[in-house]
């Protein structure tokens, strides 16, 4: 899961460089931080305070109008990354994830 202040969502991909995660938005167009953890509660793993950039938001599914939320995902590209972050996002990727060719 990609976590921050603002939302809670899954990751939709991952590499070193960064990753996409989908989230809830309601009508608010709050700005999501620029901070961001991952967090995988079956194996105690949380990587904190991951410094990103937003390379792209989009909605991919509009949802209920009488609920008046949507689903989007973001993108986001790490930067200025602690030796200590690396180290654990490189474990994460290496143990966690399945890779598609």
């Amino acid at each position: 899961m990609a976590v921050s202040q603002q939302v809670l969502g899954p990751i939709i991909n991952i590499s070193m460089a960064g990753l996409a995660f989908r989230y809830m938005n309601g009508t608010t167009n709050k700005k999501i931080s620029d901070r961001l953890g991952i967090f995988l509660g079956s194996d105690n793993i949380l990587i904190e305070e991951l410094t990103t950039q937003v390379i792209s938001d989009k909605i991919v599914s509009s949802g209920s109008t009488f609920l008046q939320i949507s689903t989007r995902q973001r993108s986001i590209q790490f930067i200025n990354l602690t030796k200590q972050q690396r180290i654990k996002l490189e474990d994460f990727i290496s143990n966690k994830t399945l890779e598609i060719y």
